[in-house]
């Protein structure tokens, strides 16, 4: 049997509750590991916008605990919350941080978790080993995706540092004790930046827990008549965070909603934007925008399927994963599906931007909605290894002796 491990994982900000795809999957991953029974500490560098209060600076630093073996404990110090800012203002990576880990200038209260810890995890390649008599313990990274790919396809500011981001990953493999990957291409990339040849790269997708994102009973009649829908309506969920590829196919969809008014009004067709890629609740035809929301279960129980309009990007979408755990059908790109063993047109009803409403067409004609729900109950079942995030992490671990010692 494995003894259990004191785990510190270092973030750039605070990740409870998620508020993106990324904090998804870092919670998740820390909710896996201590549900495993090791003891979690995750320590944020800085806070969200909302932390830093009139009072927050009589009280630098936020501790939560999350669950039992799972803290969370945020830095709210000036130095890390001011860079933070910068760094969202300007569109810059988040070179600062980065350069401050690297030197070891670091709040007092992360030496003394980095003293603890038996295990240290960088979430993102932003937060690099910190120097100091905690260097031999075994450190290692989660990484989300290739970030100077993003970089490369961003604002004109984040193309001018995807060289300096993909210098920070390419050295990333000589820094750590291992990198656990979360699709095929970070995994090539760091393999071939592997000089060492020791990297086991192991697996994490971002899968989610599948297990909390059962619904309520009468969420989705309370949530849909919210909505102001009738029983009969179809209603499609595209969630996401403001994240550029999800605001450029926000876009698309706003567009479909528009030219397809008619097609959409006959066949009582909605499609509901979930999340922060709107600032504020709109209601335009058949298209509904919630604005950011607390959660996200009660709109994903109201809908008759998940879409993933997404066209570009990196690593895989955590909204995939939620869909199929919240036993939605998935109408999807095929961009939209990888890093997944999805198949067309048995997993999912696959699209291409211009060619929407043929898919729906298809949604509409071919099941029910309660056939839906029954065939994306079966997909689930098909794919639950693949989309848990405790399956997923366990598999990960299993692969590095150090947290089974």
């Amino acid at each position: 049997m494995s003894t259990p491990k004191k785990i510190l994982m270092i973030c750039g900000y605070r990740i409870f509750p998620p508020s993106t795809g990324g904090h998804v999957h870092s919670t998740t991953i820390a909710r896996a590991l201590a549900r495993m029974g090791h003891q979690v500490v995750v320590y944020c560098l800085a806070g969200r916008r909302e932390d830093y209060s009139a009072g927050a600076l009589s009280q630098p630093v936020r501790r939560v605990q999350i669950e039992p073996g799972l803290v969370e404990e945020t830095n709210l110090g000036v130095g890390f919350g001011l860079l933070q800012t910068l760094s969202r203002r300007f569109g810059l990576p988040r070179i600062g941080q980065f350069e401050m880990l690297r030197r070891g200038l670091v709040p007092g209260r992360l030496r003394r978790e980095l003293r603890h810890a038996d295990i240290v995890i960088s979430d993102f390649p932003f937060c690099p080993p910190v120097p100091g008599p905690w260097s031999g313990k075994p450190w290692f990274m989660i990484s989300h995706e290739l970030e100077f790919r993003l970089f490369e396809q961003g604002s004109p500011m984040e193309r001018r540092f995807a060289g300096w981001m993909q210098n920070v990953e390419r050295a990333a493999p000589g820094r750590y004790r291992d990198i656990f990957v979360c699709a095929q291409e970070d995994r090539d990339f760091f393999r071939a930046h592997d000089a060492s040849g020791n990297l086991k790269l192991p697996y994490i997708r971002c899968g989610v827990d599948c297990r909390s994102y059962v619904a309520v009973p009468g969420d989705r009649e309370r949530m849909r008549s919210q909505l102001g829908l009738a029983a009969d309506d179809r209603l499609l969920v595209f969630s996401g965070s403001r994240y550029g590829p999800n605001l450029e196919a926000l876009e698309e969809i706003k567009a479909f909603c528009r030219t397809e008014a008619a097609f959409l009004a006959e066949h009582r067709v909605f499609v509901l934007a979930l999340g922060s890629m709107v600032a504020a609740p709109v209601r335009e035809g058949a298209f509904i925008a919630t604005g950011p929301v607390p959660e996200v279960l009660p709109y994903f129980a109201a809908a008759d399927a998940g879409i993933n309009p997404i066209t570009r990007g990196s690593g895989s979408n955590v909204k995939l994963f939620e869909y199929l755990a919240a036993r939605l059908p998935v109408i999807s790109t095929l961009f939209g599906v990888r890093g997944t063993n999805l198949v067309p047109d048995v997993d999912f009803v696959p699209y291409s931007p211009e060619a929407l409403r043929p898919a729906l067409q298809r949604f509409i004609d071919e099941r029910t909605p309660q056939q839906w729900r029954e065939h994306a109950d079966q997909v689930l079942g098909r794919h639950f290894r693949a989309c848990d995030i405790n399956e997923l992490v366990k598999d990960a671990l299993a692969e590095r002796p150090e947290f089974a010692r």
